[in-house]
């Protein structure tokens, strides 16, 4: 078990939990209906606005259900991989192991294999959440190659004309 992805994963399962998958922000037109017309303002209190809102996931578990969307489409043992990611995070109260072994077609004794597909699941999670980031780490990183330093000196020598 990677615990960095374990922490990442308990994380979706939270945020799933509390706001689903979907977001959106509500309409005037509900808001005015929901309330018989304005809504109050002013509230006292501090309220997270993308949870209270519908806002949905933040991005962290927005990224994650993305990986699990990409693994599930890969093959079949990627989806079973998403399958026990279900089992796994989703359900409040957790799931014990024992309960969880028939939905990935394990017999009753099947722990060790139980312990090494939730180790596959997080390596595949963070290979897909790297391949993921890396666009931004190339869009951020300067190039240090002769042809584009502009620091270089030039190698045409110069000729002057007096």
């Amino acid at each position: 078990m990677i615990e960095e992805v374990e922490e990442l994963m308990q994380h979706w399962g939270n945020q799933f939990n509390q706001v689903g998958e979907g977001g959106g922000l509500g309409s005037p037109m509900a808001t005015i209906i929901e309330w018989g017309g304005s809504a109050p303002r002013g509230t006292p209190g501090s309220r997270d606005l993308m949870m209270a809102a519908g806002g949905g996931m933040d991005h962290a578990a927005l990224e994650v259900a993305a990986a699990l969307a990409q693994l599930e489409r890969q093959s079949e043992k990627g989806a079973l991989l998403v399958t026990l990611a279900r089992n796994r995070y989703l359900p409040r109260p957790a799931l014990s192991v024992r309960s969880q072994l028939p939905f990935l077609g394990l017999g009753e004794d099947a722990d060790r294999t139980y312990r090494n597909w939730v180790h596959a699941l997080h390596r595949q999670v963070l290979v897909i959440l790297t391949v993921r980031s890396a666009p931004m780490r190339d869009r951020n990183r300067r190039v240090r190659s002769p042809e584009t330093g502009l620091t270089c000196a030039s190698k045409v020598a110069r000729v002057r004309v007096c």
